[in-house]
């Protein structure tokens, strides 16, 4: 499968700011380059974290994989910015 095969686009948008850590693959968020790095030098500054302000997060922002592979990430929000997710634990109950 080609590389122009998988190359897909979402918008995220959000109520408030979060951090974004690329988990698989490499793609781009807005203007700025993604990756996972295959191999960190100390020293060496990586494209796989990313912070998302309130105003990107409030206009939208595109996510563009542009890699045969999947591109995946883990997204941390603050304590008050979703007011509908469920409570830690509530799969309990």
């Amino acid at each position: 499968m080609s590389a122009d095969n998988m190359i897909s686009k979402s918008t995220l948008q959000d109520p408030g700011s979060s951090s974004w850590i690329t988990t698989q693959g490499k793609g781009r968020m807005g203007k700025l380059n993604m990756q996972t790095p295959a191999l960190i030098r100390f020293g060496e500054e990586t494209g796989d974290e990313m912070f998302i302000s309130h105003e990107a997060a409030a206009a939208g922002l595109e996510i563009k994989n542009t890699d045969s592979e999947a591109l995946g990430g883990l997204r941390y929000f603050g304590p008050d910015v979703h007011d509908n997710l469920p409570e830690m634990g509530a799969y309990k109950n």
